[in-house]
């Protein structure tokens, strides 16, 4: 009987501790995301698809990874980012504005779409009842 009790504990800890994980995660895209650290945010994006990925199926985990990868596809041309700070008098030139524009929008994108996956296998915040009771 206890050994019982131990896997229902450990599985139900695991659990919290991926939530635990994913939402700290979050937390860091927000910050990267504010101090226009775009290399770390797309790297924690990257871990977030992680977290969320392990537990979807074979035949969905290839559709969703083909639109999860298409950002990085959007990215690469305008990689690397050059998240350094002007130092002294040099100002960034009009096409390193404009390729900073352009990073901040993809890696947008790229944290909605997780958002939403995230939602869509009932990690996050939104929850559908099909029978359109809220009540379990």
């Amino acid at each position: 009987m206890e050994e019982n009790q131990e896997q229902k504990i450990s599985k139900y800890s695991s659990g919290v501790n991926i939530l635990i994980r994913i939402d700290s995660l979050w937390k860091k895209t927000h910050l990267y995301a504010e101090n226009g650290m775009y290399a770390l945010w797309n790297t924690v994006l990257d871990r977030i698809w992680l977290e969320l990925a392990r537990d979807v199926k074979e035949e969905e985990y290839k559709i969703e990874k083909d639109k999860f990868d298409a950002f990085d596809k959007e990215l690469k041309p305008l990689m690397p980012f050059n998240d350094e700070k002007p130092s002294g008098f040099k100002e960034p030139t009009t096409q390193e504005i404009v390729n900073r524009a352009k990073v901040y929008e993809i890696l947008n994108k790229k944290q909605l779409f997780l958002s939403r996956f995230e939602n869509k296998i009932g990690k996050g915040t939104t929850f559908d009842n099909e029978d359109g009771d809220d009540f379990d």
